[in-house]
């Protein structure tokens, strides 16, 4: 009778496969999955926590690299921030990101018709979107104000003055005209949020794979030890201390002569040097390390620390030793 190791429902039948690390991030022929979360848990996880990480996060940008996220996937993106980053006018002009099989990075860029605004106060331009330009933007422009169009086609062109004729802005010689042409050396600068459910995904990951670890053991998770995280990832519930943060390891750099240490993720877990609670670090795509408390002064069976690597070229997971990390 398997029991849930985040709500503790028991059932007859056997749970839905849990992957330790979601499918989002990569498939794997010899994955690890869990059999000891019930299916409500399952499926709350993933439209609450695994979806937003997957799209929002700074990893979900890494995703196109590996041919893991679609171009509707990209549009529908929310938080993350892309702007141009190269000198000259256009520098900040917002951008979306999207798969690119041909670029070296796995990343393109989709140009934004856009409105450049800067007043003779402003070190920077601010940009505009269509669906962003309104009176409230227009209401911000001050005498001597310089305003420019960033487009690629002329038709992007006349939309922007078209939009601009709508709010009141009639026909003028102070505006710049910037057609920008793609082009795949088109530098950007991104940011994006780590907001709570992302933080509580990462320790839903964490905890999952602790539970992997301790196999037959997992029902140990349902210990009070483990109540804070356990209602941190499954309800919400903010802990009396830390569970998630971010660390310098593991990070692997690549190297000039021999590639990186893993073309994937990393997960570990075991002691702290305190021998009393119990810790995981997370590494995903080799681009962001979290370290997750799981238990503070751990009272229950000791268990052997562990680590994996999570090879996206070879589809392979591989046990490497702890000492590694």
């Amino acid at each position: 009778m398997p029991t849930c190791v985040y709500c503790g429902f028991s059932a007859q039948q056997k749970f839905p496969r849990e992957h330790v690390v979601p499918q989002a991030f990569g498939s794997f022929h010899n994955n690890l999955t869990l059999g000891c979360v019930c299916g409500e848990c399952n499926r709350y996880f993933g439209r609450h926590l695994e979806s937003g990480f997957a799209t929002e996060s700074v990893e979900s940008i890494v995703r196109y690299r590996y041919g893991l996220r679609d171009l509707e996937s990209a549009e529908r993106t929310r938080s993350i921030r892309a702007k141009a980053n190269i000198q000259g006018p256009i520098r900040g002009a917002k951008v979306l990101l999207r798969p690119d099989a041909s670029a070296k990075s796995g990343i393109g860029n989709i140009y934004v018709p856009q409105l450049g605004i800067k007043n003779p106060d402003e070190p920077e331009w601010r940009w505009y979107t269509l669906a962003e330009l309104d009176s409230e933007v227009m209401r911000t422009l001050e005498p001597g104000a310089r305003i420019q169009l960033f487009f690629t086609s002329p038709i992007e062109e006349q939309q922007i003055r078209s939009r601009l004729r709508e709010l009141g802005l009639g026909p003028t010689l102070h505006i710049n005209r910037d057609q920008v042409l793609p082009t795949k050396d088109f530098k950007t600068r991104v940011t994006c949020d780590f907001d709570f459910n992302m933080s509580r995904c990462v320790a839903k990951i964490a905890l999952n794979y602790l539970s992997y670890v301790l196999g037959e053991n997992a029902g140990l998770l349902l210990r009070d030890d483990f109540d804070s995280v356990r209602n941190y990832v499954r309800d919400g519930i903010f802990p009396e201390h830390p569970i998630v943060s971010f660390s310098n390891t593991p990070k692997f750099e690549p190297d000039i002569e021999k590639p990186p240490f893993v073309d994937g993720h990393v997960v570990a877990v075991g002691w702290d040097i305190t021998n009393e609670n119990i810790s995981c670090v997370l590494n995903l795509f080799n681009a962001m390390s979290y370290h997750v408390v799981l238990s503070r002064k751990y009272k229950g069976v000791w268990f052997t620390p562990s680590a994996h690597s999570f090879d996206l070229q070879a589809g392979e997971v591989r046990s490497i030793p702890f000492s590694l990390l």
